[in-house]
């Protein structure tokens, strides 16, 4: 009896810094709609730089696929506010996939950068921080192969 007294508190903490972690780290494959994204949809990319006018891209269906799995391997951090405090980068990006079905699925992301996402009606609406430093470098060589 005395060593599930020892070990139940273990246990509970345990739980609780797994759901703690698992609540905070998004997985990219836990992006609704993000299995769909194959060559039958239309992507458009729009580049929105402080000082240019936005330059979009719509993408071919390899570009689209490697945008999927690049979205798909990555991890992003929740922010539990929308209050990005620091020096943010001039380069933003919005991402369209839409099925063609009268936009009754469509899938929009916001990009600051490289650095913060934001996948439009999930995870609270909100910018979380992305994992990868070579994010911004990858979706850049996917864009322009």
């Amino acid at each position: 009896m005395k060593f599930f007294q020892r070990i139940s508190p273990a246990v509970i903490l345990f739980l609780i810094v797994f759901l703690v972690i698992s609540f905070f780290r998004i997985d990219g494959r836990q992006v609704r709609n993000i299995n769909k994204l194959d060559g039958t949809c239309d992507v458009t990319v729009t580049v929105h730089k402080d000082d240019h006018e936005p330059l979009q891209h719509k993408l071919s269906p390899e570009q689209i696929v490697k945008l999927r799995e690049l979205i798909r391997q990555n991890h992003y951090t929740r922010r539990l506010s929308n209050t990005i405090i620091g020096v943010l980068p001039d380069t933003d990006y919005s991402i369209l996939a839409d099925w063609n079905d009268n936009g009754q699925t469509h899938l929009y992301i916001r990009m600051i950068g490289g650095e913060y996402i934001n996948f439009s009606d999930q995870f609270g609406g909100h910018y979380h921080k992305i994992k990868n430093p070579e994010f911004e470098k990858s979706l850049l060589e996917i864009l322009n192969p």
